[in-house]
């Protein structure tokens, strides 16, 4: 079977002005995926929003309650990645933005892909939202033309750790020192075989 192509931005609109005509079925989640530089500023702006309310709990856990924590911000954490290494997986509902995955391409290593954060809306969590997310990541990674080997996780709080337990991803030995808002930090990172 012939490999799948990445995002060019040639494709039909996936995103928000896709599913503005359509007429959704109750509780549809269609999921989707597009480049960083694909999105245009109303997804950033409603990307924004909803992440404010989820990380509202947790910014002081990763020491971001002092400083502007934007998805702007996010998508540069991770040291020697361009645009093009970073891939948005899109979940909507009723054609609300509920969820996402950021995607790095070739991060630690080429051949891995990591899952830099799996944001749901706070008010659809335990939905199945992540799960079906992190599944479409997945059988992406493995159908796509950069096959990735290997799946990486990094979870911000301890229920993030269960969740992806149950994904099927398993503690990497060590952790990786990084930086987030000057500040150093040392996050667990989990991995899945595929």
């Amino acid at each position: 079977m012939p490999k799948k192509p990445l995002p060019t931005g040639e494709e039909p609109p996936k995103g928000y002005e896709s599913i503005i005509n359509r007429k959704p079925q109750a509780r549809d989640l269609r999921v989707d995926c597009a480049f960083i530089s694909q999105l245009a500023s109303i997804e950033l702006a409603e990307i924004n929003s909803m992440r404010k309310q989820a990380f509202s709990g947790i910014e002081s856990l990763v020491g971001l309650t002092n400083e502007p924590n934007s998805f702007e911000r996010e998508i540069s954490i991770l040291p020697g990645k361009e645009a093009s290494d970073k891939l948005l997986f899109r979940a909507y509902r009723d054609k609300a933005l509920v969820g996402y995955a950021l995607v790095v391409i070739g991060w630690p290593n080429k051949g891995n892909w990591v899952i830099q954060h799996l944001i749901i809306n706070p008010q659809h969590r335990q939905q199945g939202i992540g799960s079906t997310i992190i599944r479409k990541v997945e059988k992406f990674a493995l159908e796509s033309e950069v096959e990735a080997t290997s799946l990486f996780a990094i979870p911000l709080e301890e229920r993030g750790v269960l969740f992806w337990q149950n994904m099927g991803y398993t503690t990497e030995t060590g952790r990786l020192p990084i930086k987030i808002a000057n500040l150093d930090h040392e996050l667990i990172i989990y991995r899945k075989e595929l």
